[in-house]
């Protein structure tokens, strides 16, 4: 993982609340302090036909993923005719695990397609891509002065390129990290950061480790089963990215010392038990003592199950004598 400087402009300040409203009064408990963070620029939507390569994973701290720079190299308008490598677009995205720097992910849309001979752009680690790219546009000009149409010009060019194309674009459900819509991934493959409506961005299965699998496609909506066990129908112009969320161990790690809770802004919780009658509804009393009542929350919530719905078994009749 990373451990130079983020990012400059895809920084943005961070307002630290410590659980308050807008009238002082605490409304999220056990939240104060920490270190200062800023937020990160993500790309949540990835609507763009373009193609990058993973320069770095860093650490988010707004996030229990992690997060991954990436360098577009093609789908971007070329602004200058002398515009540098080094200078092409870069921004950051949701990384998936065992993506690694120095690896293709790309942004696909069937109902966009790219148009890669216009706004192609030279860029850092892009090599095998170029030659590919200049394969194709010779193979392309190959068929069509031999009087080939369109298409079999482009299938001609396909077949001689190919030995040259990265792998990664040859079968786009096959790599991690590429992201396209539902109506374009397998049946059975794990994906993640997938859009609760076409355009909105990714809003589900977002958490470090977490996956979905698609179960079952259709023509307007695919059937998506969530990380919960929950399958929901979406539609299937919505866009998930392949594999799981990075940073999979989040789980299982363990905190140094108790300042380590601090550093994350979490401040300690106290037992209701510990408390006045004034402050939680089982403060109060001689000794430790909830007065007679379930566990409830300081608003008299119950708090381990619940309110109960079902209605309680009838008691069994007494045997007449």
């Amino acid at each position: 993982m990373h451990k130079f400087k983020t990012l400059a402009k895809a920084l943005t300040g961070k307002t630290v609340t410590a659980g308050r409203n807008s009238s002082g009064r605490i409304t999220s408990f056990h939240r104060g302090g920490g270190s200062k963070r800023s937020l990160r620029d993500i790309d949540l939507k990835r609507n763009t036909c373009s193609v990058g390569i993973v320069e770095r994973i860093e650490y988010d701290p707004n996030r229990s993923s992690r997060i991954a720079l990436l360098r577009w190299i093609e789908g971007v308008p070329q602004k200058d005719a002398a515009y540098k490598a080094e200078r092409a677009p870069v921004n950051y995205i949701i990384a998936s695990h065992q993506m690694e720097p120095g690896s293709m992910v790309v942004n696909s849309d069937s109902s966009k397609p790219s148009t890669t001979g216009s706004l192609m752009r030279p860029a850092h680690n892009a090599d095998s891509f170029l030659r590919f790219q200049e394969l194709f546009r010779k193979a392309s000009q190959e068929a069509e002065e031999e009087g080939a149409d369109d298409q079999a010009a482009k299938d001609a060019a396909v077949t001689t390129a190919a030995p040259l194309m990265p792998a990664d674009l040859l079968d786009l459900n096959s790599k991690v990290g590429n992201c396209m819509p539902l109506s374009d991934i397998r049946m059975g493959t794990w994906v993640h950061s997938i859009e609760l409506r076409h355009g909105q961005g990714a809003k589900l299965v977002r958490a470090a480790g977490a996956y979905a699998k698609v179960v079952k496609e259709s023509a307007m909506q695919c059937l998506v089963r969530l990380p919960s066990g929950v399958e929901k129908l979406i539609d299937s112009r919505c866009r998930a990215t392949i594999g799981v969320v990075s940073n999979a161990t989040h789980g299982a790690r363990k905190l140094r010392k108790a300042g380590h809770s601090r550093w994350l802004g979490r401040r300690p919780v106290v037992r209701g038990v510990a408390m006045n009658p004034v402050d939680h509804p089982h403060g109060g009393g001689e000794g430790r003592t909830k007065g007679g009542r379930p566990s409830v929350s300081p608003w008299g919530k119950p708090t381990k199950a619940g309110y109960r719905t079902v209605p309680k078994k009838p008691k069994a009749q007494l045997s007449r004598d």
